[in-house]
């Protein structure tokens, strides 16, 4: 589910054309007044649907602001900026014919198409999570001055944004290790120009580089590298100036650090590592009941001073 739009994150050979058509979408419905007053701090989202899609539309509108709040908060933004119109397109309209089958929803400049009639997959669950990954973009995009930003980073703050770190997110990284091949940050966002399983294994390689960043430099991480390029600053200029090393030494050092699970995994699975763990069990409980004895000794041996 490649998203398509902002410059820097993985633009494939088809966006100018539905961009195009998003955007004139959006020029003809300019008119049409706010649905639905968010609060301050929360994007505004004008849903654009035919009477068919009413239901979705709807569903969209009632999405919490606080999703959105937290996603303005984590790019750094004091103000979320304009509206973002969101385009609800059915199957049988130009926007969907021009967007491959298994992509539900993209964003094209400040609009986002959302395509309803699609199997919502991986990396999503919920339509819900369609519009929070869309809208993460818009404010990437945002908050980096529209300066390019790189794929990953782009859909690794996105999945930040749109879940937690889940056991199924390990267990897909997990794999990924497995395989042995070191993937460098330029190669993930190649991998998003290729089939969908190509593109699948490059979510789980951005959501998992873009969580360990946060975890070793904080979670305000992209609200920092961000604001620093809506300074004027270039991406790897951004991120060398908040984290104090290049983009390919931290991806040399994310490496690292997973690196030594697969050189523990094999022992710590094997038989000797469990036969081992049985003797130190074992040799615990001889030397606690040794313990005890010895306490119990003590205990019946008779008072030497004479005492009563």
């Amino acid at each position: 589910m490649r998203r398509d739009g902002e410059e820097g994150s993985g633009v494939s050979s088809g966006v100018a054309t539905r961009a195009a058509l998003a955007l004139a979408a959006a020029v003809a419905l300019a008119a049409v007044a706010p649905r639905d007053a968010r609060s301050e701090t929360a994007p505004q989202l004008v849903v654009d649907a035919p009477p068919a899609l009413a239901a979705d539309a709807q569903r969209l509108e009632r999405v919490e602001p606080a999703r959105l709040q937290a996603v303005v908060r984590m790019v750094g933004l004091d103000s979320p900026g304009g509206p973002i119109r969101i385009v609800l397109a059915p199957e049988d309209s130009d926007l969907a014919r021009g967007t491959p089958s298994w992509v539900p929803a993209f964003a094209a400049g400040e609009v986002i198409v959302i395509l309803p009639g699609r199997t919502i997959s991986y990396p999503h669950e919920t339509l819900e999570e369609v519009l929070q990954h869309e809208v993460a973009h818009v404010l990437v995009a945002r908050a980096a001055g529209h300066r390019p930003v790189p794929r990953w980073f782009h859909e690794g703050v996105a999945l930040l944004a749109e879940r937690t770190w889940s056991l199924g997110e390990r267990t897909r990284f997990a794999h990924e290790l497995a395989a042995g091949a070191t993937v460098s940050p330029d190669e993930i966002d190649a991998l998003f120009r290729g089939p969908v399983s190509a593109v699948e294994r490059a979510y789980s390689l951005s959501n998992a580089f873009v969580h360990d960043l946060v975890r070793t430099h904080g979670p305000d991480l992209p609200a920092r590298v961000l604001g620093v390029m809506r300074a004027g600053r270039e991406f790897d200029a951004a991120f060398l100036a908040t984290t104090g090393v290049t983009v390919s030494d931290a991806s040399a050092a994310f490496w690292r650090r997973h690196r030594l699970w697969l050189v523990w995994l094999p022992w710590v699975t094997s038989p000797e590592a469990v036969y081992t763990l049985m003797t130190a069990l074992a040799i615990l409980a001889i030397w606690r009941a040794r313990v005890r004895r010895a306490a119990r000794r003590l205990a019946d041996e008779p008072d030497d001073t004479g005492s009563a």
